[in-house]
């Protein structure tokens, strides 16, 4: 094998090489597009909450989103953000400051009310028990809402009380028997914040970020649903924000270390490839000259044999001419010899750099797949997310399709889980859902799909399953969950499934399969719950 042909054979392994790293980036892109978009919902799902609160910063969550869709350099994202974070934070004072005045305009209201003459007792008693309810200020503005709309109902009823009109004048005082039922109920307010809260907290879950920062979200998450004022949750949200930016930012750095690394690397090979053929086309020529030299000497001792007139004069030119010949030969050898070993060292290099190459794409390759993997995990169960779902159920529904075989989909759902978050929180709800899903892995046969589709839901995918053997598995486990002793502040509580399953049909797609399941699941909920029913 010549030298041009292992410096070949050189280049096409690079190439194979760069191949893959082309390749390693394109995954790459995709991972970044799904942060981004995930990144986005959890944005809109942000404006919603602060809808309506400030304009600009509606504009700016608007522009944000636009950034992130249109792919913009990180550096516009973080300045956009740090705008973002400054509106929110110069908010969160304004709000401060709005409820300190609302708290102090509010209770002067009152004690003015209460130096009126001749206010009937029931209003003075009431009055005075609403003062006594609203001595610290509220966590919102929209908590003295009510408060405001029962002390104009106490003016009202002072009014008409001075001037002798009936009560059922310009305002309807409500009708009050004791002046704390008629207080904000906090427990709703909560509730409403807590529905809001649950939505971003469910697109947070499906960020894939780094170990680091999911911890650093987890905490957060848990201060989130445990702080119910405006200005603790739009600082949450602030410090969810940064969590987010910092782990898009670490991943962004370790792209471009790696991108830039591996153009390095390939520039350096390039180069030593292009250098190695410049050398090896020169030893080409010097080689030729050298052949051209011997073959010239040769020659001209072909012609010094043939134009000698003795034996001694041909043994003399002989010899001298030999002497020139050997000398040429070792020449020729050293050369052939120094070329060979300057290659080999190319080669050597050449080849250390692409085993380097190859490591730093092993390491980005398994950080890939790490990511992709998380990506198709439900955070807090640990089971099958939607989109792993998704993917699993499409190629299992294209095996069908080409070669028809027992393909159930199954659709389970907590009776009445929004009870337990309302009565004992979302801590105990999460619990609930992690006990579920360890106990359907572990009571379902083996080879069975197991995912959490979203919230309280959760899916199943049995393949080469019988009707009669399906419905009897999926009774075993509804009643082995009813059995279990869930204990939330000392209180027992029974927990039961409605579940709906189905067998794929040879006309089905997968909605329809799925909105087949589906409708059996809340028809086994309008029968009573703690069921199944399997429709054909």
């Amino acid at each position: 094998m010549n030298d041009s042909s292992v410096a070949q054979k050189q280049l096409v392994a690079l190439k194979r090489k760069l191949d893959a790293a082309i390749e390693s980036r394109s995954l790459l892109e995709e991972d970044f597009n799904l942060q981004s978009s995930l990144l986005i919902q959890f944005i809109a799902k942000l404006s919603l909450v602060s809808k309506g609160v400030d304009l600009e910063l509606d504009n700016r969550l608007a522009q944000l989103r636009t950034l992130f869709t249109k792919s913009a350099p990180i550096s516009d994202i973080e300045a956009k953000i740090a705008v973002i974070s400054k509106l929110l934070q110069q908010h969160s004072v304004t709000n401060e400051k709005n409820i300190s005045h609302m708290h102090e305009q509010f209770n002067l209201a009152g004690e003015n009310l209460q130096k009126i003459n001749g206010l009937p007792g029931d209003l003075r008693r009431d009055l005075r028990a609403l003062l006594t309810k609203t001595k610290q200020s509220k966590d919102a503005l929209i908590q003295y809402i009510p408060l405001l709309s029962q002390l104009l109902a106490f003016y009202d009823h002072a009014l008409k009380a001075k001037n002798g009109l009936p009560k059922q004048g310009l305002l309807q005082a409500p009708q009050l028997t004791s002046p704390v039922a008629q207080l904000p109920n906090e427990n709703e307010v909560a509730i409403f914040d807590a529905s809001i809260l649950e939505k971003i907290s469910v697109s947070l879950s499906s960020l894939p970020l780094s170990k680091v920062h999911t911890n650093e979200l987890l905490v957060i998450k848990k201060k989130l649903m445990t702080d119910k004022s405006t200005d603790e949750v739009l600082n949450h949200l602030i410090d969810i924000f940064d969590v987010i930016v910092a782990d898009f930012k670490d991943e962004h750095n370790s792209a471009k270390s790696f991108l830039t690394n591996l153009s390095a690397t390939l520039t350096t090979v390039q180069s030593a490839v292009k250098e190695t053929i410049v050398t090896q086309k020169k030893s080409q020529k010097t080689n030729e000259k050298i052949n051209q030299k011997l073959q010239s000497q040769l020659i001209d001792m072909t012609g010094t044999v043939e134009k000698a007139l003795s034996l001694n004069q041909v043994k003399e030119d002989i010899n001298e001419k030999l002497q020139f010949i050997a000398s040429t030969l070792e020449q020729k050898s050293k050369f052939e010899q120094q070329s060979h070993q300057e290659l080999a060292d190319k080669l050597n290099d050449m080849s250390a750099k692409v085993d380097q190459l190859e490591a730093q794409s092993r390491i980005f390759e398994e950080k890939l797949i790490a990511q992709q993997r998380k990506s198709m995990l439900d955070a807090l169960t640990k089971l099958a997310n939607r989109a792993a779902f998704d993917d699993y159920f499409a190629k299992a529904m294209v095996r069908f399709h080409h070669k028809p075989f027992q393909l159930a989909l199954v659709v389970l759902d907590i009776d009445d889980f929004k009870k337990i978050n309302d009565t004992y929180g979302h801590t105990a709800g999460d619990k609930t859902l992690q006990v579920i899903a360890n106990t359907i892995v572990k009571n379902v046969s083996k080879g069975v799909f197991v995912g959490r589709y979203g919230g309280e839901e959760f899916v199943l995918i049995y393949s080469k399953t019988q009707e009669k053997a399906l419905t009897l598995e999926l009774n075993a486990l509804n009643k082995y969950i009813a059995r279990l002793p869930f204990k939330f502040k000392n209180n027992k509580v029974s927990i039961t499934l409605s579940i709906g399953a189905t067998h794929i049909k040879s006309d089905d797609n997968i909605h329809i399969a799925f909105e087949r399941a589906d409708q059996a699941m809340y028809k086994a909920k309008k029968q009573g719950k703690n069921q199944v029913i399997y429709v054909k």
